[in-house]
């Protein structure tokens, strides 16, 4: 019974590590999507506030066609 457990040992220490492996790109997955969702609200808020329509107003009031 000897060698069954020892087999038992190292299959648990590769699922171990597997597991930990498995574990680490799952975090990286879930950083990576977060930094891209993040730089695309930022490009979409920039686009936002850089559009035409909220440039500077004439000081005669509403902005348009004169």
């Amino acid at each position: 019974m000897k060698g069954t457990t020892m087999r038992d040992e190292i299959y648990d220490r590769d699922y171990q590590a597997g597991r930990a492996e498995l574990h680490d790109g799952i975090d990286r997955l879930i950083l990576g999507l977060g930094r891209t969702l993040g730089a695309t609200f930022d490009a979409i808020h920039d686009i936002q506030f850089a559009a035409p329509w909220h440039q500077s107003r004439p000081k005669g009031g509403r902005a348009g066609i004169a």
